[in-house]
């Protein structure tokens, strides 16, 4: 084969970006590639972590708390019940309409029953929560002075060594799962697909540039051109935005949503939110204005934050529930965000200010018609209701139980809610109210009604036990549980930020040289979950302001430098995941939760490197005065080579005063482990 003198030149070239060497070519390419050049580097890691306790996600169906309960379940006759609907039954003789008051008024003792959801759903205790191997590589490579493309690829594969829920073992069990997205629900446990409504009656992945399936997962966190140019510099493509600096809280850090799917926020703490901003297509323009100020603007396609899928070991949804995102369904694939952040720095003073009008990655969520036709149950009670309705059916919900269903927010399938107790108990768990989010289900679904379910006054006296009545009357119809569907839409809002930085100047050497931050952020009428799970999200204006202080101090001249820090958060609507603060302080007792006023977060953290600097120490802690805890200490080992070996054990205590279900934490206080990450970095 014969090679011309142009592709030798052109072979040199890339031989020359390849190893980053100068090139020397002739003729028609002769300094071309003077300023061509490519980087390469990356890491190879084994990450695990290793349970310390014996508690499994509650969240999911291995781990709920009611598997290894038995809990009686009585019927009642409903109160809206009409004296057609008894006469036709031929129990007209038997029942006067009105004899049925309310929920408490007529037990139907001959239906009555037990359950151990255990029976159904098989518990099973798992080693490890989180188990991968993971490949990340970052390439850089210049065009000229002024050019650069870059691209970070993460590949992550899970070996799926757990001891998962499969669906298809319910299949047989009040004729299986039938409603969600096969993918999620009706099978085997997903680790990486977010998967979205595709409008078709179809599901799709939601993230453009990620290519994922059960157990691997492959992103862009960067692919993008840049091009700089004085004090210019333009980012073009799939790209991150990092706007704060602080650790647990996001109070001007507001551009991308978070990818919870694989670690949750266990990881390590001090590494922010790095590792789980999910990337956007999007343009941004950083420029260098007059007087020291730095303008930094982005405008980006919009992309919701990540959930864990169902029956992972971080899911914090409930898997009773079947979630129906609407991300492409609802046309918000193709809105956009855009933002604008003015910095500046004048010796020990600094400010900045962000003005913002996003669509929340975190969206809301709300009951949905579940679309499956599947009637109740065909023996005893289900089979009774089904008479009933067939004989006088609703005019619009169709002329059987299951069509009237499939209308509705409820699904009879196994792996749903067995009691009124598991009910309120998982209300409580979430932040949402059990008798109001029961009268939200039958309100807002006429069909529902049709099925004689009725709302309940909640300021009566008996609510509670009129609301458990009705719920295990139901459970008992549907042959075992029913699940619930609900929705999850996203919603356009303001946000707006103001920042104050300052570095201490002291005498006194510990005071010296500390850095403070004030952040503000500001949103009016962000929308929110309502704790009912009403179709219309509660919009309320909220104020977050935080506090965070860091300094390097050496505390002696035989040890390198520590780093610390100190943080304040306060928000006066929701909690640090966004969940609205009225929704919190229910009991498995008591489904109308009182609320709290605000929430408040308090950070300490460090990192101390030993002498040889072979060795680091860091910690970081979070506490929530309402009675929660989370402490991450960890120990990195640099050994050489290239590797690093990294050891951290996650703590989380919810309940140390007062009701769990006023703190923050205790939706994490089943996931104390011990993690281990193995890197080689090339």
């Amino acid at each position: 084969m014969q090679i011309t003198n142009r592709g030798m030149a052109v072979l040199a070239g890339w031989v020359a970006m390849a190893l980053h060497a100068p090139v020397q070519a002739q003729g028609f390419f002769s300094g071309m590639f003077d300023d061509v050049g490519v980087d390469f580097s990356g890491f190879i890691r084994a990450e695990g972590t290793y349970r310390t306790t014996s508690d499994e996600n509650p969240y999911n169906q291995q781990g709920n708390l009611f598997n290894d309960r038995t809990i009686q379940r009585t019927p009642y006759a409903p109160p809206n019940l009409t004296q057609t609907q008894i006469d036709n039954l031929g129990l007209g003789g038997l029942v006067n309409l009105g004899e049925v008051g309310t929920w408490n008024t007529i037990p139907l003792i001959i239906f009555n029953d037990e359950v151990r959801r255990g029976d159904i759903i098989r518990s099973q205790e798992n080693d490890t929560n989180y188990t991968v191997l993971r490949a990340e590589g970052e390439m850089n490579l210049r065009f000229s002075r002024n050019f650069r493309f870059v691209a970070k690829p993460r590949v992550l594969y899970d070996p799926g060594i757990y001891n998962d829920f499969d669906a298809r073992n319910v299949a047989n069990v009040q004729t299986g799962i039938s409603g969600g997205d096969p993918a999620l629900y009706q099978g085997e446990v997903n680790y990486f697909e977010y998967r979205v409504e595709d409008g078709n009656g179809g599901f799709t992945n939601g993230n453009p540039l990620e290519f994922s399936g059960r157990n691997y997962f492959v992103d862009f966190p960067a692919l993008l051109f840049e091009y700089t140019n004085g004090p210019m510099t333009l980012r073009l493509g799939n790209q991150q935005i990092a706007w704060g600096q602080a650790i647990f809280f996001r109070v001007l850090d507001v551009p991308n949503g978070l990818d919870l799917r694989r670690h949750s926020i266990l990881d390590r703490s001090l590494e922010e939110f790095s590792d789980k901003r999910v990337p956007m297509l999007s343009a941004r323009l950083t420029y260098q204005l007059p007087f020291s100020v730095i303008a930094d603007a982005y405008v980006g396609r919009f992309q919701p934050t990540v959930f864990g899928n169902p029956n992972t070991s971080f899911n914090v949804i409930p898997v009773q529930f079947t979630v129906r995102d609407m991300f492409k369904e609802g046309g918000f694939d193709d809105k956009y965000s855009y933002g604008l952040r003015l910095r500046a720095d004048y010796g020990s003073w600094g400010w900045q200010a962000i003005a913002v009008r996003r669509w929340n990655p975190d969206g809301t969520f709300r009951w949905t018609q579940t679309g499956v036709n599947q009637s109740l149950d065909g023996n005893g009670l289900g089979a009774v209701v089904n008479l009933a309705y067939a004989l006088n059916p609703r005019e619009g919900c169709g002329g059987t139980t299951g069509e009237a269903l499939a209308q509705s927010a409820f699904e009879v399938a196994p792996g749903g809610v067995y009691t009124a107790e598991e009910w309120f108990t998982y209300a409580a768990e979430v932040r949402l109210s059990g008798i109001e989010g029961l009268n939200a289900g039958i309100e807002d679904f006429p069909c529902a009604q049709a099925l004689t379910a009725s709302t309940i006054d909640p300021t009566d006296a008996d609510a509670q036990q009129q609301a458990e009545n009705q719920l295990d009357t139901f459970f008992v119809a549907a042959g075992g549980s029913l699940r619930g569907h609900i929705a999850r839409e996203y919603h356009q809002e303001n946000v707006f930020g103001l920042g104050l930085n300052y570095v201490t100047t002291s005498n006194i050497d510990f005071l010296n040289q500390i850095i403070i931050n004030l952040e503000v952020s500001y949103q009016p009428k962000r929308a929110f979950t309502d704790i009912a799970l009403r179709q219309d999200p509660l919009i309320q204006d909220e104020t977050t302001v935080a506090l965070i202080m860091d300094k390097w101090h050496r505390f002696t001249p035989g040890f390198p430098g520590t780093y610390m820090v100190f943080q304040a958060l306060w928000k006066n609507r929701s909690d640090l995941v966004g969940r609205h603060l009225s929704g919190y302080g229910a009991t498995p007792d008591n489904g109308l939760p009182p609320g709290i006023d605000n929430a408040t977060y308090l950070v300490f953290g460090f990192q101390q490197p030993l002498p040889n600097r072979i060795f680091d120490v860091e910690f970081a802690s979070l506490y929530d005065p309402q009675g929660g805890l989370f402490m991450q200490p960890m120990l990195r080992w640099n050994p050489g080579n290239n590797i690093g070996v990294e050891a951290f054990y996650n703590f989380i205590d919810g309940e140390l005063s007062g009701n769990p279900n006023d703190n923050l934490l205790s939706t994490l206080g089943f996931a104390d482990e011990i993690g281990l990450r193995v890197t080689y970095q090339f």
